[in-house]
């Protein structure tokens, strides 16, 4: 039997992966555990969500930084 994995278990690995690679400062997201079965995140240091409310996560190139 094949192994699958959800959306939002898939999406928390990848950004705890970029967290782990220091892709971004803790103060643009930090990951604040499991709660009520879900990973919740913190946000912009602002706003706590679950991992099912993050759309999509990418790396975005800004040619301005």
């Amino acid at each position: 039997m094949p192994f699958t994995i959800s959306r939002d278990e898939l999406l928390h690995l990848k950004i705890q992966a970029a967290m782990r690679e220091k892709h971004f400062a803790e103060d643009q997201m930090k990951y604040l555990g499991v709660r009520e079965g879900e990973h919740w995140y913190l946000i912009a240091n602002e706003h706590e969500v679950p991992v099912k409310y993050i759309n999509d996560f990418e790396k975005v190139n800004d040619a301005s930084l």
